[in-house]
């Protein structure tokens, strides 16, 4: 009986080492897909802090255009209304030039009333009456005018405060576009980036499945490696029991040392033993 138990002990101790191998191994593809895993992890965490970053910069920038906007109207609304002034200064409104008096268009008239005075063309004391007041009116329109383009001081001013109104305008124009194509090529990189966490959530759910499946093979090659060393540590303990009883002595109930227990549980609990502990529990004391 004793050749066949330490058969069987020599058998055990092949399954023990077979388990004990094959846990091993699980558990290195355990640490592989955790490391896999984890990595995924912080790629996936520095895409969203870069995706918030996206985000910032996204809503500064079309903040920052709406800004220029308002200038860019409150420039042009000073722009016109100054452009406005002048042209009436000047006897024109820009578009509206030929219904407006100018200094030549009166002379014009002036000279086309006194031909055809000249030429009999009103007869009669009311219509010479006419003729008098209406070249006194356009006469008098004249020296405004004149009046008005002899102040070169003012319409000066009025110009370089037209181009300054014009250059802030145009800047707010510019600004409004750069900020605008900045704000969407920060939307489009956002697009991207939330398309790569996607792809990344897929690798990290697949690792993680791989993770659970390498542990789960892990322990039960573990429970199995501790029901094997559990056995032959009983073989042990009935081959030390059919000794004592051989030599004479009473058989007792068979203790593991201290030191055994505590290997016996940090095995239990799914610790992972050193050779040494391990040749340490399979000595026969």
């Amino acid at each position: 009986m004793e050749a066949e138990l330490q058969k069987l002990v020599s058998e055990v101790e092949k399954y023990i080492s077979e388990h004990q191998k094959r846990r091993d191994e699980w558990n290195a593809k355990v640490v592989e897909h955790r490391t896999n895993r984890d990595s995924i992890n912080g790629q996936k965490r520095e895409l969203y802090d870069e995706i918030e970053r996206q985000r910032t910069v996204r809503d500064q920038e079309n903040a920052k255009a709406r800004e220029a906007k308002v200038e860019r109207r409150e420039f042009n609304e000073k722009f016109y209304g100054l452009k406005d002034k002048l042209q009436e200064m000047m006897g024109g409104d820009g578009g509206h030039g030929r219904d407006k008096d100018t200094p030549e268009k009166i002379r014009r008239q002036m000279n086309g009333l006194e031909t055809k005075y000249e030429t009999g063309g009103f007869i009669g004391k009311e219509a010479e009456q006419k003729f008098s007041a209406t070249m006194k009116q356009l006469s008098r329109k004249l020296k405004e005018l004149k009046a008005a383009q002899s102040e070169p001081g003012e319409f000066n001013e009025i110009q370089v405060e037209l181009d300054a109104f014009h250059e802030k305008s145009e800047k707010a124009h510019e600004e409004v576009i750069r900020a605008a194509e900045d704000a969407q090529a920060a939307h489009d990189l956002m697009a991207k980036l939330r398309d790569e966490t996607k792809r990344l959530n897929m690798d990290h759910e697949a690792a993680h499945r791989a993770f659970v499946d390498a542990k789960e093979e892990a322990d039960s090659e573990h429970q199995q490696y501790i029901v094997a060393m559990r056995s032959v540590y009983s073989i042990r303990n009935l081959l030390q029991a059919k000794r004592d009883r051989a030599a004479g002595h009473e058989p007792t109930r068979m203790e593991a040392r201290p030191e055994a227990q505590d290997l016996m549980s940090a095995l239990m609990a799914g610790k992972t033993l050193s050779t040494e502990q391990l040749m340490a529990m399979k000595r026969k004391n």
